[in-house]
């Protein structure tokens, strides 16, 4: 993640999204993102966005940069925009826009490499994101295209959910056809291994880049966010039991 950046100019909210709809905005680097507002998604939402950006990065996922932006009021105020309130709050969490990118669709499954899918897999069900469903009738895939028809993985505002049973992430997640890539083949376990162990090395790293307003309510060192840092760090550390490994 590089530096903090502030938005001039708030374009138009996207239709995407169930719980939380972000909004396209051009900051002052000139770049647009696509952002979430602490108003809506909540400090949890945002720590879950960071926090599987950086470790998604470890995986080699093709995660888009994200920087934390500061959306002045005065922006929110006199923006004709629905919803636009979502965005106030405090500071912001903005994921680089991907231009003429496209869905993916059920159609589209087949042209992508075994290996991205089971990595994927693996992510989601590491980081317990349960929002990555897709089926022939549709879903909330939470992937896209390039426009060089390379995929790209967006949107983890409710990772780290601890209700997140592995019957319902194995009925619907998109690249459930790659489960039981890893029950018992030590080789396949072997080549994540390291990535994970270093994901978790950087943790101490990773926690300093998030805002302590996306940690704690106003403020109150004592009022953290569900789940807490440390409950969100446990739930990672499942890779080193061997029930985690068994269930994909």
């Amino acid at each position: 993640m590089l530096g903090r950046i502030t938005a001039k100019e708030i374009i138009r909210q996207s239709q995407q999204g169930i719980s939380v709809q972000p909004f396209l905005i051009r900051a002052e680097d000139d770049q647009t993102y696509f952002v979430k507002g602490l108003s809506r998604a909540l400090g949890n939402g945002l720590v879950s966005e960071a926090i599987s950006a950086e470790l998604g990065k470890h995986l080699g996922l093709p995660i888009p940069p994200w920087r934390v932006i500061d959306i002045p009021q005065a922006l929110i105020d006199f923006s004709v925009i629905d919803g636009v309130e979502d965005l106030s709050g405090g500071p912001a969490f903005a994921s680089l826009h991907v231009e003429n990118a496209s869905d993916l669709m059920w159609a589209n499954l087949n042209a992508l490499p075994d290996d991205l899918k089971r990595t994927v897999l693996l992510f989601d069900w590491w980081i317990l994101n349960g929002d990555r469903g897709l089926g022939e009738a549709g879903g909330n895939v939470n992937l896209i295209l390039d426009p060089k028809g390379k995929l790209v993985v967006i949107d983890h505002n409710v990772a780290f959910d601890p209700n997140l049973s592995f019957e319902e992430f194995r009925t619907y997640h998109v690249f459930r056809d790659q489960l039981g890539s890893f029950e018992g083949n030590l080789l396949a376990r072997l080549d994540y291994l390291p990535m994970l162990d270093a994901a978790l090395a950087d943790w101490g790293r990773i926690i300093s880049l998030l805002p302590e307003e996306w940690i704690c309510r106003d403020h109150d060192a004592d009022d953290e966010y569900e789940p807490t840092l440390q409950q969100r760090l446990q739930i990672l550390e499942r890779f080193k039991d061997e029930q985690f490994w068994g269930q994909l």
